[in-house]
């Protein structure tokens, strides 16, 4: 039942491509502000930046401290 997590180098490369898409579409949006579309696009670009963070952070880090939580042996009961 144990799943391998991606080693957190890709994660981290994975956040950090979401976040130079994030960005660029962020420029596109504040060129283009005064278009309709570009509603949409800054809508997107926000979700990549909360992606990016999410990747960068959130698994890099339970990519990090899973393998040590599942190699350590459980606890015994109290009963």
């Amino acid at each position: 039942m144990t799943e391998k997590m991606p080693p957190s180098s890709s994660l981290r490369l994975a956040g950090f491509l979401w976040l130079i898409v994030s960005v660029v579409l962020a420029l596109v949006w504040s060129y283009y502000s005064s278009e309709w579309w570009s509603v949409a696009v800054g809508v997107v670009a926000v979700f990549f930046f909360i992606e990016a963070t999410a990747h960068m952070n959130v698994y890099s880090i339970m990519a990090d401290i899973m393998p040590a939580l599942q190699k350590r042996e459980p606890a015994k009961s109290l009963k």
